[in-house]
């Protein structure tokens, strides 16, 4: 990109910073937890369709084009080229969960950083990609392209937003999602859902409570034996089911301290079970413990443990490498869970995806990241599950950067993505956008070159027919 354009940018970001930052206050404050229900405009309740509409706020105040595709997702829309880029953002965030030091939402500005529920997932994200729009449309940049931000509603329970889009909007060429670490994830684990119930009563326990989604690990658990007075409690590190490291599972930390207690035979197997799939994060315990070289570690994360009429109820988030399928770990899981007494009552499976490492789409991403960011690296494949996997010709792209909690006094294992205190810095966020106008110069650059080459050979077609 040209010297002058890029301090053009430099001085835009400057200018619109402090407008950035409201924009993001202004859809952290919403709670858009989704709740699927039955509704024309809000399919996933009225949170989300509250965030929505601020976002569609947002977007006519900077005169980008709208189309409201039935409460499940909001596209913006801007370009003059007939070749559609899509760029996936989700305005959805998880429950907040325990353990916050500051409001989950009201979106914190402290030493340089924004804490709050969807500053990092993917809050912050939606607003770096819709400013770099903004920015590109302004200077006229956007001549061979049509670039559509799709932002979705559902991420975090079901993807059933992406879905919906698919079906009533065409395709775009090629997409990216926002949703990610730099610089291209260019494949996804697959991820299986997995729901445990016990075949009979837990006898001997009265209440049994832990995490709030199974793709994040507890960071708070509880129990009651019945005949005790106290409720046992217990505290871990929480975070992403998808990178375990540096995280404790609250449940694991609670069945060690039941052992002090006495119960039935079967409540106890039943106990040492969840005990088991809380213990690593990958499964190893559990006996499905498995990597490949493209993708890593399998990872199983015990996400949320509960009590329904006596009975227990387990939720597993499993990430397993690319090269894997279901049946080479499910079967061995299931058989130790019917040992311990439980049974599967609910299992889904998301397929890992891949596309290979030099693919032009991928190669252009890989230079306009560092080309902005003056950094060398490889694509890569993570356990994280964005919309990448259920739309054909895209991947994962930004823009998580490397952050510094410690300039913020956090307790250890708060800041992160579905981390208590979720906390992102405006650095990131305005690096994030210069990368992102680079993505779309070049992807402009790169289709009107392709433009030009097919004109020249169609026109050399007719020439040779002559």
């Amino acid at each position: 990109m040209k010297a002058e354009l890029q301090k053009t940018l430099e001085n835009w970001i400057e200018e619109r910073e402090e407008q950035l930052q409201e924009d993001i206050a202004a859809l952290v404050r919403i709670p858009g937890i989704a709740k699927p229900q039955s509704g024309v405009s809000a399919p996933f309740g009225d949170a989300c369709r509250e965030v929505l509409e601020a976002m569609k706020r947002i977007a006519k105040r900077e005169k980008l084009e709208t189309d409201d595709v039935d409460g499940y997702c909001l596209r913006l829309i801007a370009g003059e080229g007939k070749t559609e880029i899509g760029i996936w953002n989700h305005l959805d965030v998880v429950p907040a969960g325990e353990g916050w030091t500051f409001p989950p939402f009201a979106c914190t500005r402290k030493n340089g950083y924004l804490i709050g529920r969807g500053v990092q997932d993917n809050k912050g994200p939606s607003m770096a990609v819709f400013y770099a729009i903004c920015f590109c449309k302004e200077q006229g940049l956007l001549k061979n392209i049509r670039v559509s931000q799709i932002l979705g509603c559902d991420e975090e329970a079901g993807m059933e937003d992406v879905d919906y889009y698919l079906s009533h909007r065409p395709l775009p060429e090629f997409s990216f999602v926002a949703d990610c670490g730099f610089p291209v994830c260019c494949g996804e684990k697959g991820i299986l859902r997995l729901k445990l119930v016990s075949e009979e009563k837990a006898e001997g326990l009265a209440e049994l409570y832990g995490g709030t989604v199974c793709n994040s690990v507890p960071s708070f658990a509880k129990a009651k034996p019945e005949g005790e007075a106290d409720v046992v409690t217990a505290e871990g590190i929480g975070g992403h089911a998808a990178f375990p490291d540096g995280t404790c599972n609250a449940v694991g930390v609670l069945v060690k301290k039941m052992k002090v207690f006495v119960f039935p035979e079967k409540t106890e197997k039943m106990l040492e079970f969840l005990g088991i799939l809380a213990e690593d994060g990958y499964g190893v315990s559990a006996g499905i413990g498995m990597e490949d070289e493209i993708s890593g570690k399998l990872t199983c994360n015990l996400g949320v443990v509960s009590m329904k009429d006596g009975k227990l109820c387990a939720e597993l988030d499993i990430r397993y490498p690319v090269s894997v399928c279901q049946e080479q770990f499910l079967p061995k899981l299931l058989e130790l869970a019917e040992e311990s007494g439980f049974v599967p009552e609910e299992i889904s499976d998301r397929p890992p995806y891949y596309m290979e490492k030099q693919h032009p789409f991928v190669q252009v991403l890989m230079n306009a990241w560092q080309d902005a960011a003056g950094l060398f690296g490889e694509p890569f494949v993570m356990g994280g599950g964005t919309y990448a996997r259920k739309i054909p010709n895209a991947v994962a792209f930004g823009p998580g950067q490397e952050r510094d909690f410690g300039i913020l006094g956090l307790a250890k294992g708060h800041g992160n993505c579905h981390c208590a205190d979720e906390a992102e810095s405006v650095e990131n966020l305005k690096n994030a956008m210069k990368i992102y106008v680079h993505a779309l110069v070049y992807l402009d650059q790169w289709i009107g070159e392709q433009e030009n080459k097919k004109y020249k050979e169609k026109n050399h077609e007719k020439i040779s027919d002559q």
